[in-house]
This record gives C-alpha cells, structure tokens and sequence, in this order.
C-alpha cells in the first residue's frame, strides 16, 4: 500500500535514508550525503512530510519504499533544455536493500504516474548520477526519455537527467 508519510514515520524514513547514503558512499557514489548537510538531510525529510509530497510503500507494517514526488518550479532551468509543462519531479527514491528485487520502485514510480494523469500533469522529471547504475536502469525500464547530463555548481558529480511524458 502507499500512502502519503506523517511525522510518525520521519525517524524510520530516516533511518532508511542514512543506511542508503552509507550503501552509496561505498559505491563511491556522490549523489547523496556529500553536501547540504549530509543530504538528504532529516529536515529535508520532514520538509517533504509536512508538504505532503512523500510517499511510503508500507506492507506488514514496515516502510518498504520511499518516494517524494515534487510540483516542478523550475529546478533544471538553469541546467538542462527541459520541457516547460506541468511536471513533477521525482525525488529521494529510496529501497532498503532487504526489499529490492520486489518491484517496489516500479510500484511508486506507477504511482508517480497515476499521481501525474488525475492532476493533469504531464511530464516526470529526475535526475540520478551517472553512477547510479540501479536508477539509470530503471529509468529506462519504466520508459524514461534520457535528455543529457548536468551537473551541479554546488554540489559533487554528474547527473543524468531524464523525461517521460504520461
């Protein structure tokens, strides 16, 4: 089931967060816990909960998947040629490593999707690193456009930026 997260799951959430940053540092994967106090941080976390803009996939009680889905402001403006309509921008994918290989992220990018066409949006926008092999690949398994790379003047590493229209 997903549901929208509340304050009651901040710490679990990040929790998950922080082993998922750890799993990246040792992949030598900038994209999570570099900068920006150690994004994402736990304030950004509740920033999310309180925006009613995160998402948990939960099944027997226990968190199984994150995802936050986020109205676009104009975040890739300045980096990338990206499409001008109503889009959401997908954020803070997170599995913990116990539970992947269930098709949870596919099931929150659906999600994401379903989200998408009952507000009129339409397009998704994210991004991942360069490295993130997991992500590049489901990216294009669920249809993602790869529009090109970017990168950050703050932040460490090159990102791979990517479209689908719903």
């Amino acid at each position: 089931m997903i549901i929208n997260a509340n304050i009651e799951n901040l710490d679990e959430v990040d929790k998950i967060m922080n082993e998922i940053k750890e799993e990246m540092r040792k992949e030598n994967n900038p994209q999570w816990g570099s900068t920006e106090a150690d994004y994402p941080s736990k304030e950004r976390l509740k920033e999310d909960i309180d925006n009613n803009r995160m998402y948990i996939y939960v099944e027997d009680n226990t968190i199984k998947g994150i995802l936050s889905i986020v109205e676009d402001d104009g975040e890739y403006e300045e980096l990338i040629e990206n499409s001008h309509e109503p889009a959401y921008i997908l954020h803070r994918l997170a599995i913990p490593k116990q539970y992947r290989n269930n098709n949870i992220a596919t099931k929150l990018m659906n999600f994401a999707e379903e989200k998408a066409k009952e507000n009129n949006v339409k397009v998704l926008k994210s991004d991942t690193e360069v490295c993130n092999t997991k992500m590049n690949n489901l990216f294009i398994k669920k249809g993602y456009k790869y529009i090109g790379k970017f990168s950050w003047d703050d932040y460490p590493g090159v990102y791979n930026y990517y479209e689908k229209e719903v």
